[in-house]
């Protein structure tokens, strides 16, 4: 990076980050960005990483856009992937899908020409997450497969815990419950083990909502209430908004209606001026199912296009279609 000669903050930050202080990391860089224009381009993508956990996915682009132009000129191809990953996970969060899909085939082709495990393993990975939420399961199954190989031949244990996590979704969609929760419990404790806040979370959560699908509701409870902890204390806005969007459906479970209806409300508002896409039409599908199991069927009605709509935009079948069964069990 000859070409950028203020790279001071580039390990403070990348410490911040692994610590996932994302608070501190994005203050830290907007301190020095006030005063200087060299930062260098790998000061640039981990302020967007931290941005894009803090829900400013705006910033997040700015400084990934920035850092990738700046990649370039320097022809460092990994700076250039890893802004693509950084530039595709900010599209998705927005509800940008096929932007997303370009940016991680971008990635995964870098990486095919470069052979770095790891660029391949990311590609992959978020490429199956597509998969998923379009309802093409076998498609994803095998990404997530070969993202793990790709991670074990790294190695990044990390990367194997969260994509294990991933295709234990994936289970659960093609109807293995028990083996999915038993798996998603596997998931949490190598997260613990491995002492990284923000993946604990993640696992929290992939465990709280399963288990709020197999009725296993004071775990769900016990899950939603650790992973927020976890997210409020990172300041990761998008894990906040998911255990908020998890307790409505945990209260949708219990037969709360009105409170579901409430707070799913609230969190659809809160989601979509965040940009968090994909929270805001799942949250106006609990409103809608809520607003049904209180029988208040010509809101239901209403709620109901809003979500469905939301949720056809995202090219999201796979949620579509447990939505519109969970619609027709409310009959």
């Amino acid at each position: 990076m000859s070409g950028f000669s203020f790279t001071v903050i580039d390990e403070p930050l990348r410490d911040l980050i692994d610590a996932c202080r994302f608070r501190d990391a994005l203050t830290l860089f907007l301190e020095y960005w006030e005063v200087s224009s060299e930062l260098s381009p790998l000061s640039h993508l981990l302020a967007a990483h931290a941005a894009s956990r803090k829900g400013e996915f705006e910033l997040a682009h700015t400084l990934g856009a920035r850092a990738q132009r700046d990649f370039r000129a320097i022809g460092d191809e990994g700076g250039i992937a890893d802004c693509a990953s950084l530039l595709g996970a900010v599209a998705f969060e927005r509800g940008n899908i096929d932007e997303a899909e370009a940016q991680f085939h971008s990635v995964l082709q870098i990486a095919k020409d470069s052979g770095c495990a790891r660029q391949k393993a990311r590609g992959a990975n978020n490429l199956a997450i597509i998969a998923h939420l379009r309802g093409k399961l076998d498609r994803a199954i095998l990404l997530y497969e070969e993202a793990l190989d790709a991670y074990r031949e790294v190695p990044d244990e990390r990367g194997i815990i969260e994509t294990r996590h991933n295709l234990v979704l994936c289970q659960r969609d093609s109807g293995r419950c028990d083996e999915a929760l038993h798996d998603c419990t596997r998931a949490v404790e190598a997260a613990e083990r491995l002492g990284v806040g923000g993946l604990i979370a993640l696992t929290l959560l992939g465990r709280a909502e399963l288990s709020i699908e197999c009725g296993v509701l004071d775990q769900a409870a016990h899950d939603i209430e650790r992973a927020q902890i976890l997210a409020w204390l990172e300041g990761n806005e998008p894990h906040v908004l998911e255990s908020e969007r998890l307790r409505a459906l945990l209260a949708l479970r219990h037969g709360e209606a009105d409170q579901a209806h409430r707070h799913a409300e609230l969190i659809w508002a809160r989601a979509s001026c965040s940009g968090c896409a994909l929270i805001a039409a799942e949250s106006a599908a609990i409103s809608a199912l809520a607003l049904k199991s209180g029988r208040r069927l010509s809101e239901a009605a209403v709620a109901n296009d809003l979500a469905v709509a939301s949720l056809m935009a995202l090219g999201a079948a796979g949620r579509l279609e447990s939505h519109a069964r969970a619609w027709r069990s409310l009959a």
